[in-house]
C-alpha cells in the first residue's frame, strides 16, 4: 500500500504542484545560498525515506530498483560511457569558451552569472552544491527509473511504464515556455529508455548530476572575472 501511495504521489501529486508553483507569481525575495540547497535536498531524503519502507515491506532488492552489483555488462559499459560523455563535454567547453572573443565570453558570463539557477560562489558552498545536486539526481533516478519502473511493469507493461514514467518527471520539472517542457519530457524519455535497456541507473546518476557539476568551475572562473573587473574599476 506504501508503495502504491508513493506512484501516485510520484506521478500526479508532485508534477501537478512542479506545474501550480512554476506558473504562480516568482517571490522577489532570494534565500540563503545553503538554505536554497538544503530545500532542493529534504523532498527526496522523506521520498527515499518512504521508499525504504516500502521496499522493504514489499521485499525489494537494490538490484531490483536498479543497484546492480557486482556492475552488469552493460552497466559497465554505461558507466564507461558517462565517463567519457562527461569528460568530452567538459574539454568541449573548455575549447569553446578559449575560442571566444572577449566580448562573446563576457555576455555568455553574464547570462549565466545572472540566470535564476543557486550557482555557488564560495567553497563551502561549492561543496553543499555538489552534495545536493548528487543527492536529488541519484534519489530521482531511483524514485521515477528504478522504483516506477519496477511498481508498474508488472500490471502495465514496459512500454506504458517507461511512458507515465518519464512524462510524470518530464512534466515535474515546472513549466516555463513550450519549448522547455518539451525538452524535460524528451530527455526523461531519453533517460528512462536508457534505464529500460540496462537495469542500471550508476551510468545515468553519473550523467544526470555530471551534466550540472561540470559547470561549477566555468561559474568559478566567471566570478573571479567578474569580481577582478569590479576591483579594477573602483
Amino acid at each position: 500500500m506504501l508503495n502504491i501511495l508513493l506512484a501516485l504521489y510520484l506521478l500526479f501529486v508532485f508534477p501537478a504542484l512542479n506545474v501550480w508553483r512554476s506558473l504562480r507569481p516568482k517571490s522577489n525575495k532570494s534565500r540563503p545560498l545553503l538554505l536554497r540547497y538544503w530545500s532542493m535536498s529534504w523532498h527526496v531524503l522523506v521520498l527515499l525515506g518512504i521508499l525504504w519502507v516500502g521496499s522493504w515491506q514489499a521485499g525489494y532488492t537494490l538490484r531490483e530498483i536498479g543497484f546492480d552489483l557486482p556492475l552488469s555488462s552493460a552497466g559497465t559499459w554505461g558507466l564507461a560511457f558517462a565517463v567519457l560523455l562527461l569528460c568530452g563535454l567538459s574539454l568541449a567547453g573548455s575549447i569553446i569558451e578559449r575560442r571566444k572573443t572577449p566580448l562573446a565570453r563576457a555576455e555568455n558570463e553574464r547570462k549565466l552569472l545572472d540566470s535564476s539557477f543557486p550557482w555557488p560562489h564560495t567553497g563551502a558552498e561549492t561543496l553543499a552544491f555538489a552534495a545536493s545536486m548528487s543527492l536529488t539526481s541519484a534519489g530521482w533516478e531511483i524514485l521515477y527509473r528504478g522504483f516506477i519502473l519496477l511498481l508498474l511493469t508488472p500490471s502495465t507493461g514496459l512500454p506504458i511504464a517507461i511512458a507515465a514514467s518519464a512524462l510524470a518527471y518530464g512534466i515535474g520539472h515546472g513549466y516555463k515556455n513550450p519549448k522547455q517542457l518539451i525538452a524535460s519530457i524528451v530527455s526523461a524519455f531519453v533517460f528512462t529508455i536508457a534505464y529500460a535497456l540496462t537495469h542500471s541507473l550508476w551510468w545515468l546518476i553519473v550523467i544526470h548530476a555530471g551534466l550540472s557539476l561540470i559547470s561549477v568551475p566555468v561559474v568559478l572562473r566567471a566570478r573571479q572575472r567578474r569580481e577582478t573587473e569590479i576591483a579594477h574599476a573602483v
